[in-house]
């Protein structure tokens, strides 16, 4: 796209919300298996060096974690809501366009 014109590409940015929720998708249990990592780390490190606060540590992160798999999550749906209101902004324009027997100097998603 020229840089003097501003538009999205609805099937590029719809696509990326495809590709961020399946990205997204690998987050969901990430709270188990960091709960996993901090148990087999507090089983390795029982006698030497006798290193403790697994528990601590796991509990004061427990929320982080959380946000991290709704982040992924809210990342899909936004991207793919905004492509939706481009489509649908482009879709408007070109209504109210149709009429103009200037041509437009690109074409206008109709999705």
């Amino acid at each position: 796209m020229p840089q003097n014109t501003v538009g999205v590409n609805v099937e590029d940015a719809h696509g990326a919300g495809g590709a961020a929720g399946r990205y997204a998708a690998g987050f969901n249990g990430l709270h188990a298996d960091f709960n996993d990592v901090l148990q087999s780390a507090e089983d390795a490190c029982k006698d030497d060096p006798q290193v403790t606060g697994w528990s601590t540590y796991g509990s004061e992160q427990a929320g982080v974690i959380a946000e991290v798999e709704e982040h992924g999550v809210s990342l899909a749906e936004n991207v793919q809501g905004g492509a939706a209101g481009a489509a649908n902004t482009d879709a408007e324009s070109g209504e109210l366009y149709e009429s103009v027997d200037v041509p437009l100097p690109r074409s206008i998603n109709l999705y």
